[in-house]
């Protein structure tokens, strides 16, 4: 399937919802999202999350964002990028977050990755682009 024929109005609004709902969840959960950049942060909060978000790069101190973490929070999600780079942050996250003794919430990166992913997009922050077009989809209809 192309990405022209990718789903119709209706499908991308019950994606947004379903999307929506999930992050919701999630927010009532975790203590912390962590992400890669700022626009991820910028689609997030765009989302409604009120919860700390903490930005991971691969030129940071892995020990001292551990321990940053390890201080503030006992639950968090790691939504880094579905792309390689981001899947190996999140491996190499996760894995010392946990032994930091951070629950590391797996399900809603997954759970988020599979909604994304059927509409081909693979970075959270496009998920602005995304909302943004279902608000303008939403619009249309009202018109119509």
């Amino acid at each position: 399937m192309n990405k022209s024929n990718r789903g119709t109005r209706g499908d991308d609004c019950e994606t947004y919802l379903e999307l929506a709902n999930v992050v919701q969840e999630m927010c009532d959960l975790v203590d912390a999202v962590v992400v890669e950049g700022i626009h991820d942060k910028e689609a997030l909060k765009g989302m409604g999350i009120k919860k700390e978000i903490v930005m991971y790069s691969s030129g940071s101190s892995f020990v001292g964002f551990v321990d940053y973490l390890r201080r503030r929070h006992k639950r968090v999600v790691i939504l880094t990028d579905y792309d390689r780079a981001g899947k190996r942050i999140n491996k190499k996250l996760s894995a010392g977050l946990e032994r930091a003794g951070i629950k590391v919430e797996w399900r809603y990166r997954k759970e988020i990755g599979r909604i994304l992913g059927t509409r081909g997009l693979k970075c959270i922050e496009s998920i602005n682009s995304f909302r943004n077009k279902v608000f303008v989809l939403q619009e249309i209809n009202r018109r119509i």
